[in-house]
This record gives structure tokens, C-alpha cells and sequence, in this order.
């Protein structure tokens, strides 16, 4: 009887060499470690959420770049789920999600990809079912502990505003193009306010589908109460290096930027009072805490000015 063979370049040998590299456990180690990508991903965008507004230049085509990009580093999850690496990736992932799910609350191009990946990898992950309940249940507790105590925060201790914008959408920005300014409408329960604020206008990040604008910026003139329908008129404009407002200095844009050994333009935010996180409602205790720092400071001030008048008197008294 005569014994059929395979061809020795026929596609069932290379299928079966396919088949072994796939089953390799050191190609598997690999991929886990691969997969780690999307847990870069994920703190990227936690760390965005954060300091950084996110604006969508094309939406469109940034959920289906990400819906993709999900999609295949979910394949990645389910084809490494034995491995201890991916177990551990997984659990990551849990926690790096949750900031991006509390602060970008709304955004669904990119929570909805990211929240089916963070559970489908925790969830398909082969690890000891003990374990999995304890982290679970760690996971399940911060998820809705920490959502309730956020909420409650920005809902109790904070004012409820509806900030209308004054200025154009891009602010005005200085002739050296390294600030911006623009004037904020601020409504609350009680008289509200109108602010000027002052931006950095060379920290945003343009990444093809979204644009990161950066929050940082800083008060340097507010009008409250009886002084607010006055201030929605305010004449607002650059002079060179300098904001006025009114026809008085505000800002002075020099104080704040320096060159580099390099020849680049840097920003110090050392001086004054910056803020530094995409909060934009009010905040009643940080505002009392920048005002009693500005007493102090104040203070300090009169006191330096005071012993150095006495200083220049005594050695004036000394030489005669």
C-alpha cells in the first residue's frame, strides 16, 4: 500500500511551523510584553485629561484609529491571557483607566474602546480565581467609591458656573505669539465675575486627529459683583510684550519666558499664581488660599522694602 507524504514546501508544513511559533512560550512572553503599549496608551491619556484639554480636530477618524488600535491590542489580551505578564498588565490597566473615566466623563470616542479593552483583559486573563476575586472586588470598591466621592466634590464643594467667553475661541494672542489672553464671563447662584486670563500659546500638542491645548494659566484681573457689568466692556489688548487692560498693565510676558543656552524659548511659571490642571470652575478654597498667599506675599514685600530702607539709612549715617 503505497504511503501518501506532504510536500516538503507545501502549506501544511508551513502551517504547522505557524502553529508551533504561535504556541511558543517565549513568542507568547514577547506578545505579553507587547502588549504593555496599550497600557502606555492609557496613562498618555490619563496624564492628557489632566493638564491638557482635549479637542478633537477630526472625531471621526480619531474613533476609528482608536476603535482599531483597541480591537487589536483586545486580540493581543485574549491570545496572551496564561501569561503572568498579562495578568499583571491587565490589573494596570484597571487602575490607569480610571482617571481618564472621572475627568473626560462624556468623551466616548475615547472611553468606550478603552473601558471594553481594560475589562475584556481583566476579565479573560487567567490568573487564580482567588486573586481575581480580591482585585476584582479592590477594583469594583474604587471604581464606585472613588466615582461617588468625585462627584460629590465637584458637586458640593465647588460653584456651578456657565462660562461664556468673551473673546474669540483662540484668544488674543501677544505679537511674539508666545501668550494669549481672553475674558471669561463667569455666572453663578450669587453676582459672578468677569476674568482675564493669560495662556502659554506654545505648550499645545497638535497629534494629527486631536490637539492637546494646554490649562495652564493664570488670573490677572477679575471683576466681582457691582463691578461686573462694567468689566464686560473691558478693552483688552497686547503692546509689544506687555497686556493692558483699560490702558493699565496687567502682564508683562518677559517676567515669564527666557532662551535656552539652545536659542528655544522657555516658560517659567515659578512667579505668580498658575494654575496648572484642566479644572475651570471655581474653586472658593483655592481662591482664599491664593488670596491669603497673596497677603503674605504682599507682607513680605513691605517688610524686605522696610529693613532695607533701614539698612540704606544706617550705612548712610555710618559713612558721615
Amino acid at each position: 500500500m503505497r504511503k501518501e507524504t506532504v510536500p516538503e514546501g507545501s502549506i501544511f508544513k508551513k502551517m504547522e511551523k505557524i502553529k508551533k511559533i504561535v504556541a511558543n512560550k517565549w513568542f507568547i512572553l514577547a506578545v505579553s510584553i507587547l502588549c504593555s503599549a496599550y497600557t502606555l496608551c492609557l496613562i498618555y491619556f490619563a496624564y492628557a485629561v489632566f493638564f491638557y484639554d482635549i479637542v478633537y480636530t477630526d472625531k471621526t477618524m480619531f474613533a476609528v484609529i482608536y476603535s482599531a488600535f483597541s480591537l487589536v491590542a483586545g486580540l493581543l489580551f485574549f491570545y496572551t491571557r496564561r501569561s503572568f505578564i498579562t495578568c499583571l498588565i491587565s490589573m494596570i490597566n484597571m487602575v490607569m483607566f480610571f482617571p481618564t473615566l472621572l475627568l473626560d466623563w462624556g468623551n466616548w470616542p475615547l472611553l468606550i474602546p478603552a473601558a471594553m479593552v481594560t475589562l475584556f483583559g481583566f476579565f479573560c486573563c487567567k490568573m487564580n480565581d482567588t486573586v481575581k476575586t480580591v482585585f476584582g472586588t479592590i477594583f469594583l470598591l474604587m471604581y464606585i467609591l472613588g466615582s461617588i466621592a468625585f462627584f460629590l466634590i465637584m458637586n458640593v464643594f465647588t460653584v456651578t458656573t456657565v462660562d461664556t467667553l468673551l473673546t474669540p475661541p483662540g484668544g488674543i494672542v501677544s505679537p511674539s505669539e508666545n501668550f494669549r489672553c481672553y475674558v471669561l464671563d463667569v455666572k453663578n447662584k450669587s453676582s459672578g465675575k468677569v476674568a482675564v486670563y493669560v495662556q502659554p500659546n506654545k505648550l499645545d500638542e497638535n497629534i494629527k486627529v486631536i490637539e492637546l491645548k494646554t490649562t495652564i494659566k493664570r488670573l490677572v484681573k477679575q471683576a466681582n459683583k457691582e463691578n461686573r457689568d462694567d468689566a464686560l466692556n473691558y478693552d483688552v489688548h497686547w503692546e509689544d510684550e506687555k497686556l493692558f487692560i483699560n490702558g493699565e498693565e496687567y502682564f508683562d510676558e518677559s517676567d515669564y519666558t527666557a532662551v535656552n543656552e539652545s536659542g528655544e524659548l522657555t516658560y517659567d511659571f515659578s512667579e505668580g499664581f498658575w494654575t496648572h490642571t484642566y479644572f475651570e470652575v471655581d474653586y472658593p478654597i483655592i481662591e482664599l488660599i491664593d488670596r491669603f498667599k497673596t497677603v503674605i506675599t504682599d507682607k513680605l514685600s513691605e517688610i524686605k522694602n522696610d529693613e532695607n530702607a533701614v539698612t540704606t539709612t544706617v550705612s548712610t549715617t555710618a559713612a558721615e
